[in-house]
Parts: C-alpha cells; structure tokens; sequence
C-alpha cells in the first residue's frame, strides 16, 4: 500500500469500517481495509512522516519488544473478555497529564490476569495512540541496562504508551527502578508489569518511593469473579476462585486447576517470589530469620505447610510437630455420625500412616525431624507477613463473649490453593485398597462428606473476610456454648446483626438455635447494640422463617 493519506474509522448503522483515504491524481480515493490492515497502515503512515521506517522495523532490540501489526495480533484472545474492576485505574493513569514523572505497576501472583488487563487497555486505545504503543516482554536472560537501551530507542522514536511485562525478573529491577519514573517516565507513560509481589513493594518504600502508583490483581472477591467470568455458582468460586482460572475457560491459559498445578503454583508463584524479591535486594538483607531456611532449601517446606493448615495458625505448633491432616481428622468425626454403620467404620482399616505419608509427598512437606534448622517465631512472623503482603492471608477479628478480647484469625484469601489440596486428600484416600473395596455408594459419601466439610469451612472464612473488607466492624463471636459466625455493626444506626453460615440448601431448627439463643442475645445487646436481624447464610433459596431471614449467600455476597 502506498504510505499516503490516512486511515480513518467511521461508524454507519452501528458497524465500524476502517477506510484509507488518500488522493491520487488529483481525486480523493477510499478503500475498505480489515482491521489488521488499517492497524498496520496508520502505524506506518505516523513513523514514515517523521522517522526513518525501515530503521525501526530492522532494529534489533535487546528485550522482546512488539508493537504494530505484532502487538495487534497479540491481542486478538482478550478482545472478548470482561473488565475487572481496576482496569479503570490503568486507563486514568494512561490519560492523565497530572501522573507524568510517575509508573503504574500491575503487580500480583501467576495466573490473576494481569496481562489480560495490559492487553485490554491497549485495545480499548484510539487507533492514533495505539501507533504509539510498545509492548516489552522481560525474560530471565534480560538486563537492566538491556531494557534501558530499548527504552531510548523506543522514547526517541516517539512511543508514548511503553508497557514492561515480567520487569521483576530483572535482578537488579529494585535497586534501580527509580530510572524508569525518573528518565522514562518523563517522556512516555510506563506501565508494568510482574509476578513478584514484593519486589513492586520493596521498591515502592525505596527506589520508587512516592512514584509509583500500585495496582495488585490477587485478591478477587466472588462479586468480582462472578462478574468478570459470568458464573454465579458460589462452588466454582470455592474451586477455582483467587486464580482466575476455571474448567474450559480461557481467561487463563490454565484450563483446570490440579493438585500438579497448585504445587508448582505454591513454589513458582508464592515461595520462590519471597525468595527472588529478598535475594536481589541489598543483597538479601532482608531474608532475616528466613535466610537459614533459603540456604538448607527448606523454605518451600515451611510456606506449604502453612498454606495447608487447615485452621491457618501461624503459630510454631502447627510447623513443628509431626504433619498431621486436620482435613482426615475431621473426615473421619463426620463418618462416625452416620446412622449407616458401614459408614461409620469405613475408615477403621485405614492404613493412616500410608495415607499421611503419600500426602506429604504431594504437599512437599517435611517432618520436623528432617528439618536442619529451628522454626521459631520470628520465622513465623516474618512469612506471616510476606504472605500478607501477597495477599495470600489476612486477618479478620474473632471476639470471646467472656473477656471481649479481640483475638486476630488469619483467613486464606485464595480458595482455588486450599481446596485443591483438599482435592489432593481425596484422590490420595479413594485408591487406599480399604476404601477401593467398599461399594460405590460409601465411597460416594465419603468424597461428599470431605468436600463438604471443607468448603463449608471455606465458605465461613470467605463471607467472614469479604464482609469485613466492607464494614470493618466484622467479627466472629464465640460463647462457651456455641458461636456466631458473624456479627456485623452498623455503628450510624446502633443495631447489630447476627449470622450463621451454613453450606447446607436445607433448612433445619439446629441451624438457628443459637441465633435465638437468649443468653447469647443478651451478651450482644449488652455489650454492642439491639439485634436487628438473625440471619443463615445458606445456598438455598432466600426466605423467612418466623423471625429468621434464610438468605442466599451468592446474592448476599454480590450485594455486598
């Protein structure tokens, strides 16, 4: 095509078409162009006008850097997928004048969609800013100094949107970060991009202090997930929530959540990002308590173990004492209420210690007595608070209704992680030969009642965390003769609202009977306000029953 004229969009009867208009002796032509071409053509009619186009497209650039046709191809996959929430922050910072000097970084662990968000920000462009966009694509093998080369060559040539996908990879990323803000800031608009949660907050507090805006993708609430992937069903949230992954969807390329895939998420994306981020900053510093355990190679060890903790007490118990499943444990109380006695004692020959040991196998855990190094509380607290800087666990409160103190209980905010490694129970104890031998009918309850089990722990924590984000006077009360698993307060109004959070879509007395306690009542009353509702929080259908609100926990949670 002759590099003349310009391609312009028009809209007719709601259609968009790209034309090249051009004049040729004398007469003005237009011709229909796809897309692609129309793309591909307005990027090479700009730089023709001012810089030498052959020499940009021979460049040979350090880092893997796309743009034009390259970048527009690149995108195709994610023209069709909704926004998440912050993809409104990322499209402020990119047109607003006031941010020159500064770098947006969209930060979080694997698989969150954080590409997603950079490629659906390119698309939604004009046609005229996308001919000013680069893309860059940071591997292992790339410098600093690669990336500052790219960098001059791309600012000088007029690029004014620079995206930098994976920069934590570089090693010396958080000792001289502030370059990018600094020098490249003030002549483009410079997004990033990485995995390495703590790397972006290393930097923030150092290199990029006060110009840097942070942008983390980890924590998806189900409103969120629900929204983004059109799936109302508070089981798949369970399953596969916190990844952005799902069963034959492709927001992800990850089509399905294992046990295999949790593992290598577990070291790739959690462990080996505390270890990138500390090692590479001041020459790994700031491991502190950590470092014994990087050295001895036990890291790994002791985050999988916590992660797997089914109550998630950061405490030293839970790390020392010889691993122990509390999913098995609680497994084997609830088949012992059966009323089927086949049930009840089908776990009796049960080979436990097999069983434990081929768990521990998948988990990559190791007993205390193969442990080379202490682990003692400062190990303890300071992965307590990387994790927590990764948004892997929070606190939410839990209140004692004798002395009202105010106990903080970690919640693991990634339920995907948590209920695949109850998955991974599963499969271990349904080819044990003792449970292989029972009819298909036990074996069916047995996989019912630990799945249920866990999620419907997971679903208090989940309720319990996504209501406090909203009202931070969220707690979980306990009484010497029972629980309420959320009480919420509305301070403007002074009245207290009370909850059970069931996994259940029944209805049955033993479900509220604490919620018209009157003891309990009047602990509530007397110390916060009145009681304005006595709500379960069920997967069934919303309705009341006497004085007791049933409610729909999906739409209580996308209300929220």
């Amino acid at each position: 095509m002759d590099l003349k004229g310009t391609v312009n969009l028009k809209r007719i009867k709601g259609k968009e078409y790209y034309v090249h208009q051009y004049r040729e002796e004398g007469v003005m032509k237009n011709k229909m162009l796809s897309k692609e071409q129309a793309y591909a053509l307005a990027f090479d009619l700009r730089y023709s006008k001012e810089y030498d186009l052959d020499e940009l497209k021979s460049h040979i650039f350090k880092t893997s850097v796309t743009f034009s046709t390259g970048l527009f191809i690149a995108l195709d996959k994610y023209a069709s997928f909704k926004k998440r929430y912050i993809f409104k922050d990322i499209h402020d910072f990119l047109y607003d004048d006031s941010k020159k000097g500064k770098v947006l970084a969209l930060y979080g662990l694997r698989r969150t969609g954080k590409t997603t968000l950079l490629f659906q920000s390119i698309i939604d462009m004009s046609l005229e800013d996308f001919c000013k966009t680069a893309y860059i694509k940071i591997s292992n093998s790339h410098s600093f100094s690669d990336l500052m080369e790219d960098l001059d060559f791309l600012t000088l040539h007029g690029f004014k949107y620079i995206y930098i996908d994976e920069v934590t990879l570089l090693k010396d990323f958080t000792s001289l970060a502030s370059t990018l803000s600094d020098i490249y800031g003030l002549r483009s608009k410079i997004i990033l991009s990485g995995t390495d949660s703590l790397g972006f907050m290393i930097s923030k507090y150092h290199e990029l202090f006060d110009r840097v805006i942070l942008l983390h993708t980890t924590y998806i609430s189900y409103k969120e997930f629900s929204e983004v992937l059109g799936i109302n069903s508070i089981d798949t949230y369970i399953e596969y929530g916190g990844l952005m992954v799902i069963e034959n969807n492709i927001y992800n390329d990850v089509k399905e959540v294992t046990n295999g895939f949790i593992n290598e998420y577990v070291d790739s994306a959690i462990a080996h990002n505390i270890e990138h981020s500390l090692k590479y900053y001041q020459n790994g510093d700031h491991f502190h308590s950590l470092y014994k355990l990087y050295e001895a190679g036990e890291l790994v060890n002791v985050i999988n173990r916590l992660v797997e903790d089914v109550n998630h007490r950061f405490a030293i118990s839970v790390i020392e004492e010889t691993f122990k499943s509390h999913d098995l444990g609680s497994l084997r109380n609830l088949l012992k209420k059966s009323k089927d006695e086949r049930i009840r004692s089908s776990l009796d020959n049960l080979d436990e210690e097999k069983v434990i040991s081929l768990l521990m196998n998948e988990l990559n855990i190791i007993n205390k007595e193969k442990q080379k190094n202490k682990i003692d509380e400062n190990v303890i607290k300071e992965i307590d608070s990387y994790l927590d800087l990764l948004d892997l666990c929070k606190s939410v409160d839990v209140v004692s209704s004798t002395s009202f103190e105010v106990v903080k209980k970690k919640v693991f905010i990634q339920p995907g992680l948590r209920y695949a490694q109850a998955k991974a129970l599963l499969e271990i104890l349904i080819n044990q030969p003792s449970i292989k031998v029972l009819t298909k009918e036990i074996r069916n309850v047995i996989e019912q009642k630990l799945l249920s089990d866990i999620k419907g722990k997971m679903l208090e924590e989940i309720v319990l965390y996504q209501t406090y984000v909203t009202n931070k006077d969220t707690f979980k009360m306990i009484f010497p003769i029972g629980e309420y698993d959320m009480v919420t307060l509305d301070n403007d109004i002074e009245e207290a609202d009370i909850y059970e959070i069931k996994y259940s879509k029944e209805i049955n007395e033993a479900q509220y009977r604490f919620l018209l306690n009157e003891n309990m009542n009047d602990i509530i009353e007397g110390a916060y306000y009145p009681i304005r509702k006595r709500t379960i929080l069920y997967r069934g259908e919303s309705k009341s029953v006497g004085e007791i609100h049933y409610l729909n926990v999906e739409e209580y949670l996308k209300n929220l």
